[in-house]
C-alpha cells in the first residue's frame, strides 16, 4: 500500500511541512502547515491528507493555491512570502532581488506560519535583532549584518506587506502599523558599522594599470575623467555617441542605468581627454558593437603570449590547435559588472601578489589551495586582499572629488547625474580639507 506522506520539519526552519505528489501528473508540491509541533499544524496536516485521499490522491484544487484574506483559513506569513517571491524574482534585477530573497528567507523561517494579519511591529522589531545578532548554528552560519543593511531589509520586509495590502491580501493596517517601527540609528544600536566608501587610493590605480587589458584600463581611466558609474560604460556603442561640433564634447545617454524607472535622464559627456582614450576603439568597429569587449582582451592576450614565445613553431602546439570545439565558458562581446570587477581584482592581485605562505602553488588546485589555508591564514589574506585591492565603483568617488575640488559641488552633481547636490556632498565627493588646514595652522 502506498505510504502517507510525512509530516515533517523543514530543514533550517521552524515550519512543519508536508509534500504531496499528484498520482496523475507526478507534480510535487510543498504545503507549509505552520509552526512544527503545534496542534493547528498537525489539524492542518490531517485535513490536507484527507483531501488529498478523497480526490484520488491528486493535488487537492482548494489547497493548490494560499488562501485569500477573507476565505476559511488566514493566511499566513510564508503564503505571502512565497506570492511575493513569484513577483519579484522578474521585476527586480539579479542583486536586488537576491538580498530580497534573503530577507524572506529569515521572515519565514521565524514567522512563516504566523497569520499574516497577525504580523506587527514588536514582531518586526525581534526579527531585527536577529539580524542583528546572527546566528552562527545556522547552515551556513549567518554573520551579524550592518545597520545600514538592517534598516534596508527592514523596509524590505515592509514593502511585502504593501505589496500584500495592495492585492488584497492582508488589511492595510498591518503594513501601516509595520512602519511606526524606527529605523535603527548611528550610535544608538548594537548592530556594527560599515566603513564609508571613499575613492581609491591612486598609488593602487597606478600600480595595477600595467596588469589591465587595454579595454579595462580605458574603462578606468574614463571612470577617473566622467565619474559615470561602473555598468553606464559597459554597453556603449559607437551608435550611442553624439558629437557637437559647437561645443566640441561628446554625449552618451546609457540605455540602461539606475535610475531609469525614475523616468530620470542620465547624460554622460565626453571632453577631449576622454576622447582621446575612445578613439582607438573606434577605429575599424561596427556601429553596433560594443567598445569594450572582452573577446578582444583575450586574443590581444593570447597575441602577446605568442609574440613571447621561445619554442620554434616547428616544435610544441602551434595557434589555434589545442583549442576546445565547444569550450564552457568563453569570452563574452561586452563586459558586465562583475566581469569588470574581477578583472580589476585580477590585476591588483598581480600587482601585490600576496606573501609566499599565503599563495596558490602551481600545482594546486583551487579547492586544495583552499583546504591547505588554515582559519588564521584565511584571515590574513583576506586583510592583505583588503588592504591592496579596490574596486571600480571606488573611481566614481574618485572622479566626484577631483571635479568638486576644481569647480564645485554643483559642478560634481552635474557631473555624477545626481538629481540633487546632497547625494554628492554627503556620499561621493569629499571635501577638501586644505583650506581649513591652512586657517587652522594660522589661527588655532
Amino acid at each position: 500500500m502506498p505510504q502517507t506522506p510525512a509530516y515533517r520539519r523543514r530543514k533550517g526552519y521552524t515550519q512543519a511541512i508536508v509534500t504531496l505528489t499528484d498520482a496523475v501528473s507526478k507534480k510535487r508540491r510543498d504545503y507549509w502547515l505552520g509552526e512544527h509541533g503545534s496542534a493547528e499544524s498537525r489539524n492542518q496536516y490531517h485535513c490536507l491528507i484527507a483531501a488529498w485521499e478523497a480526490n484520488g490522491r491528486r493535488l487537492p484544487p482548494e489547497a493548490s493555491q494560499p488562501p485569500l484574506a477573507g476565505s476559511s483559513g488566514p493566511i499566513t506569513v510564508a503564503e505571502i512570502n512565497r506570492q511575493y517571491w513569484r513577483w519579484a524574482k522578474s521585476y527586480y534585477d539579479r542583486r536586488r532581488a537576491g538580498a530580497i530573497k534573503t530577507a524572506l528567507g529569515l521572515l519565514t523561517r521565524y514567522h512563516g506560519g504566523t497569520p499574516a494579519g497577525s504580523f506587527g511591529p514588536q514582531k518586526l522589531r525581534m526579527l531585527r535583532e536577529e539580524m542583528i545578532r546572527g546566528d552562527q548554528a545556522a547552515d551556513p552560519p549567518r554573520p551579524p549584518w550592518s545597520r545600514k543593511y538592517i534598516n534596508s531589509q527592514v523596509q524590505c520586509i515592509r514593502h511585502v506587506f504593501k505589496w500584500a495590502a495592495a492585492r488584497e491580501l492582508v488589511p492595510v493596517n498591518v503594513h501601516q502599523s509595520l512602519c511606526t517601527l524606527e529605523p535603527l540609528k548611528r550610535g544608538r544600536s548594537a548592530a556594527y558599522e560599515n566603513e564609508k566608501v571613499g575613492p581609491a587610493p591612486q598609488h593602487l590605480i597606478n600600480a595595477t594599470k600595467p596588469f589591465m587589458s587595454k579595454p579595462v584600463r580605458a574603462l578606468v581611466e574614463l571612470q577617473l575623467l566622467t565619474g559615470t558609474r561602473p555598468g553606464e560604460l559597459l554597453g556603449l556603442r559607437l551608435c550611442d555617441l553624439k558629437t557637437n561640433e559647437r561645443t566640441g564634447v561628446w554625449q552618451y545617454r546609457p540605455r540602461e542605468h539606475k535610475n531609469q524607472f525614475r523616468e530620470h535622464e542620465r547624460v554622460i559627456y565626453f571632453g577631449p581627454q576622454a576622447q582621446g582614450v575612445l578613439e582607438p576603439f573606434m577605429r575599424d568597429r561596427p556601429t553596433n558593437a560594443y567598445l569594450f569587449s572582452p573577446a578582444e582582451a583575450e586574443r590581444e592576450r593570447r597575441a602577446a603570449m605568442h609574440a613571447a614565445r621561445k619554442t620554434p613553431l616547428s616544435c610544441g602546439n602551434r595557434p589555434g590547435t589545442n583549442c576546445r570545439e565547444a569550450p564552457s565558458h568563453k569570452p563574452g562581446d561586452r563586459y558586465t559588472t562583475d566581469s569588470y570587477r574581477r578583472a580589476i581584482e585580477y590585476a591588483s592581485d598581480k600587482a601585490f601578489p600576496p606573501p609566499e605562505h599565503l599563495r596558490r602553488r602551481d600545482d594546486e588546485t583551487s579547492a586544495e589551495w583552499r583546504a591547505r589555508l588554515t582559519g588564521e591564514q584565511r584571515q590574513e589574506l583576506k586583510a592583505w586582499r583588503k588592504e591592496h585591492r579596490w574596486h571600480p565603483h571606488q573611481l566614481r568617488h574618485n572622479a566626484a572629488t577631483a571635479i568638486r575640488s576644481s569647480f564645485g559641488l554643483e559642478a560634481a552633481q552635474l557631473a555624477l547625474g545626481h538629481a540633487s547636490a546632497q547625494i554628492t556632498d554627503a556620499v561621493y565627493a569629499e571635501r577638501d580639507q586644505t583650506k581649513v588646514v591652512e586657517i587652522m595652522s594660522k589661527i588655532g
